[in-house]
């Protein structure tokens, strides 16, 4: 059997980070059994609070983002297409007659008025909440009809519900948590088909799978309280069920279910923090999977490709930990090419303010000599705005510095000494080179009789206004000459 997945967004906005888990799930299962991974759009609830057609490009953008790359989508096309759910309302209208005909379906009048005052009576009764069935019987059904072409003047729209099964069970296999049977006594009748035409999940989602061939069905595990009607439908046009996975779902730090509460969720506040692909990739795959290797966190794509597998996914709620995510992020930021980290720092420099749109020649080298120096320390990209800012910035002593460092460094007897002597000898270094620099600062606190940290600190604190931040004299290199000492003489003006 060739292996068919796929994945099937809405466009709600911007992709949730659990959503894009299950693409990758699907991606990585097509490319493990030489198979094919589908991405169709699922654009039939067309409600103003849900239905946001930019949200089309976020998809788009998130999986390339991610490197998960479709065989068959609406951008490239394919042979199952089209793969715009709106573009395919001719078949899910067919399918609908179908059932209609078979007897597994039947077209309900009930107006939304009479459906309010139902539920609300149910909810007095403290009873479950569902349609009673009032059209499912023939007689009723043209009584409902004939009700509502009097009240409207003219033929009545309906909507086509499922004709659930009300004795007996469903038997639904699961590749992960096994066989669960559900009472099919408990089951609403579900809308298959809307009075404009559009079809639900249920309908939709089950003609798709059946149409373009998919052979597993990994989706999360939210849907599985509904997989009784999914498997009813299919079993009400005789079709063969593709084989059913769900992960588990993706709860926060507090074991309750992922939620702006928590902090990110929608995938692209992930790439503006500043989240590298390979990272989000490595840590979404490990919530709820797991290569059963102890201490093996960092894994490349290619690693995850080797060792992934269905038996491998977890039946118990994954933990979203964000300083884990954070903590993974920066071990690949160093792990990365540094010329890579400089091109994806720039965007975020220059949104700050800090250089110039587009960045200067002389912007870019100097970029190139700060942003290293803080890679060890940056845990996002979008830190480096604040790790590199006194880099930046012309600050001013002392209302642009630290007040504390002030406070602690730069009251000492030494300091207005020890100023004007780095002052005078870091204009006559040969080269303005770490080492230089070093050899100079130790020989500054030989002269002045003082420990060498006595020098370092308010140094540091003078140059930079921080009391932390990468080697000093690296530091200092990266500054420059000029800068350095300019910044020297301010404070040295200033106490």
């Amino acid at each position: 059997m060739s292996v068919r997945v796929r994945y099937a967004p809405s466009p709600t906005g911007s992709p949730h980070v659990g959503n894009l888990r299950t693409a990758i799930y699907n991606w990585l299962f097509a490319r493990k059994h030489d198979g094919k991974f589908l991405v169709r759009l699922e654009d039939t609830d067309r409600s103003p609070e849900r239905y946001q057609p930019e949200g089309i490009w976020d998809i788009e953008e998130s999986l390339r983002y991610l490197g998960v790359c479709p065989d068959e989508w609406w951008v490239s096309g394919g042979e199952a297409g089209p793969y715009i759910q709106s573009e395919r309302l001719a078949l899910y209208k067919q399918h609908s007659e179908q059932l209609i005909e078979s007897g597994h379906a039947y077209k309900c009048y009930c107006s939304k008025e009479r459906l309010e005052a139902m539920r609300q009576a149910q909810q007095e009764r403290g009873v479950p909440t569902g349609y009673d069935r009032n059209c499912r019987e023939p007689e009723r059904r043209e009584n409902m009809r004939l009700q509502r072409m009097q009240e409207l003047g003219g033929e009545p729209p309906f909507v086509v519900r499922l004709a659930m099964p009300m004795e007996g069970k469903t038997t639904v296999h699961d590749l992960v948590k096994g066989e669960i049977v559900y009472e099919n006594r408990g089951q609403d009748d579900q809308v298959l088909l809307k009075t404009d035409g559009y079809p639900t999940y249920f309908l939709a989602c089950v003609v798709d799978d059946h149409l373009m061939g998919v052979t597993h069905v990994i989706r999360g595990d939210d849907w599985l309280s509904s997989a009784a009607k999914f498997m009813a439908v299919i079993n009400a046009f005789g079709w063969e069920a593709p084989k059913l996975v769900h992960p588990p779902l993706i709860l926060g730090p507090d074991r309750k279910k992922l939620s702006k509460r928590h902090g990110a969720t929608q995938f692209t506040e992930f790439i503006e923090q500043g989240y590298l692909p390979e990272a989000l990739f490595n840590f979404l795959v490990l919530l709820g999977w797991s290569t059963g290797e102890e201490n093996k966190e960092l894994l490349t794509i290619p690693e995850i490709l080797d060792r992934f597998s269905l038996e491998g996914i977890s039946e118990h709620p994954a933990i979203f930990d964000y300083e884990k995510l954070k903590w993974m992020n920066g071990q690949y930021i160093r792990r990365s090419p540094v010329g890579r980290i400089l091109g994806l720092c720039l965007p975020y420099l220059v949104k700050a303010g800090l250089v110039s749109d587009p960045p200067t020649r002389e912007e870019r080298e100097y970029a190139r000599r700060i942003i290293p120096l803080e890679i060890e320390r940056m845990k996002t990209l979008s830190e480096v705005v604040e790790l590199t800012r006194p880099f930046f910035q012309n600050i001013q002593y002392p209302q642009d510095y630290d007040a504390k460092a002030v406070a602690k460094w730069m009251g000492a007897a030494h300091v207005p000494r020890m100023l004007q002597m780095e002052i005078e000898q870091f204009a006559l270094l040969p080269a303005f080179s770490a080492a230089e620099l070093e050899e100079s600062v130790r020989a500054v606190a030989a002269q002045l009789e003082v420990k060498f940290a006595e020098v370092i600190h308010p140094t540091r604190v003078a140059v930079t206004g921080r009391t932390v931040g990468p080697g000093l004299f690296e530091a200092l290199e990266g500054l420059g000459r000029e800068r350095t000492i300019g910044r020297l003489k301010q404070v040295q003006e200033k106490i």
